[in-house]
């Protein structure tokens, strides 16, 4: 786990992990994420959700491992829950214990339903979508500004295996601590 935050680090952890990285990411970002880019209250958050999951022997953090029904909430509220942002940061990531028995998270921050604009249709395809997207309009969004963020994602963001890997090294479980 990071230890003492910097004021700079203070002062950039005003800024939610998952909004960083989307922003790092739409601009072609593909350095690791680790643990030194999350705060001591975002760890601590992780570290419970992995320590949950891996009690119930799992190897994956699931999006039902975070205890949070996120949908029907406006994005401000959900911009204000380290478990959302966690949720929109890793998403279904995977949980293991390395051989110096500490908690790590990989995943890669990517979207697997990217989609390349190629030509002016494929710009009119994406802004329907993302204006369907904002009414909740189709199966897959309900509607609202997270809605139409998540379509735009899909154009703008990387692609399936592209994005930056998350390592995250969570330290020791809290049973373990000596």
């Amino acid at each position: 786990m990071a230890e003492k935050e910097s004021i700079f680090r203070k002062a950039l952890n005003i800024i939610p992990p998952n909004v960083r990285q989307f922003t790092y990411d739409a601009f072609g970002g593909k350095e690791d994420f680790t643990e030194e880019k999350l705060s001591p209250a975002y760890e601590k958050e992780l570290k419970g959700i992995a320590e949950k999951a891996l009690s119930e022997g799992k190897d994956t953090i699931s999006y039902e491992d975070y205890e949070q029904g996120t949908i029907d909430k406006p994005l401000v509220l959900n911009l204000l829950s380290k478990n959302y942002n966690l949720k929109t940061l890793i998403g279904a990531g995977k949980v293991s214990i390395n051989e110096n028995g500490d908690i790590i998270i990989t995943d890669k921050f990517d979207y697997n339903d990217a989609k390349d604009i190629n030509s002016l249709n494929d710009v009119k395809e994406a802004m329907s979508g993302i204006i369907s997207a904002f009414k909740g309009e189709g199966d897959r969004y309900a509607g609202g500004i997270y809605s139409a963020i998540r379509e735009a994602a899909k154009y703008i963001g990387s692609g399936p295996g592209e994005g930056s890997d998350v390592k995250i090294n969570l330290g020791k479980p809290e049973d373990k601590k000596a």
